[in-house]
């Protein structure tokens, strides 16, 4: 079986502007192009024989338009931030956009993917959809993903080094993965601002879902009244969002060590050019 490693790039380049220290070339700062290139590196060498896909979120979320407050606590958290952190945010979003249409390309990938509206999360659940053929392993610490786990997909966390399979998540939560989604739309999202059942986390969600919640708990009766909102948060929650793009995995990547050498040089990441570094980059060629 094929495999391919999809890349939750907002992901990964926040975490490595939140953990690089400054670097700049030609009077531009590069830490994040830096940092991100590194990744793909460290990622290649562990995960040896996975083609790469790079899955990006759009600048706007469709999502807004059927519930006006998703993600809005992040929104005001940018809006009370310093003049200095809205000037450096806007820097680093530069950097992840030079590394989707410059950067990437660059170096010879093809599937590379952001869609107008929507979030990586939607772009991942159609790749695990639509490529049957292919095992998978996501890069991302964000729990929504957790649906999309089956028997050829398991999400690889890079903050704890730990993957999440069909045996694993069983182990913690007791069901299938495939019930997460409609568990979420209960127990609600603080992250994205999505309010479920109050009281109600994921695991009470579970035992509802499945049969396990004693129907006479006031536990039990407030998800069974709440069905208008939960129907509404699967909307939001349940992968992928109506209107996505089917995604295929293209097999024409074309990347080569001179390729990887020449965006190092324009970059002037010249540590980056080992022989080990170019022997992992022989392998994904």
């Amino acid at each position: 079986m094929k495999q391919a490693l999809i890349l939750d790039c907002n992901y990964i380049c926040h975490a490595v502007y939140h953990s690089m220290p400054s670097l700049s070339y030609n009077t531009k700062n590069t830490s994040v192009i830096f940092g991100f290139m590194k990744k793909i590196i460290s990622f290649s060498s562990q995960f040896q024989s996975y083609k790469l896909v790079f899955v990006w979120d759009s600048k706007y979320s469709i999502r807004k338009e059927v519930y006006p407050d998703y993600k809005k606590l992040r929104e005001k958290r940018h809006a009370d931030a310093s003049e200095e952190e809205k000037r450096s945010k806007r820097d680093a979003h530069r950097q992840f956009s030079e590394i989707r249409d410059v950067v990437l390309p660059m170096l010879g990938f093809k599937n590379i993917y952001s869609q107008d509206g929507y979030e990586a999360d939607d772009l991942m659940a159609s790749i695990k959809e639509n490529n049957p053929g292919y095992k998978l392993i996501i890069v991302t610490t964000d729990k929504d993903m957790y649906q999309l786990i089956s028997d050829n997909c398991m999400l690889y966390s890079p903050a704890s080094k730990s993957m999440q399979t069909v045996t694993t998540f069983y182990d913690e939560f007791g069901c299938n993965p495939s019930m997460w989604g409609k568990a979420r739309a209960i127990s609600g999202c603080s992250t994205d601002n999505v309010k479920g059942v109050s009281g109600v986390a994921e695991k009470t969600a579970i035992k509802y879902l499945t049969g396990k919640l004693n129907p006479n708990t006031k536990k039990y009766q407030a998800i069974h009244s709440s069905g208008n909102m939960i129907r509404n948060n699967e909307e939001l929650i349940v992968l992928p969002m109506y209107g996505t793009d089917k995604i295929e995995i293209r097999e024409d990547d074309n990347t080569d060590r001179h390729k990887l050498i020449k965006v190092c040089e324009k970059y002037n990441f010249l540590s980056l050019i080992t022989e080990r570094n170019l022997n992992i980059w022989d392998r994904i060629s």
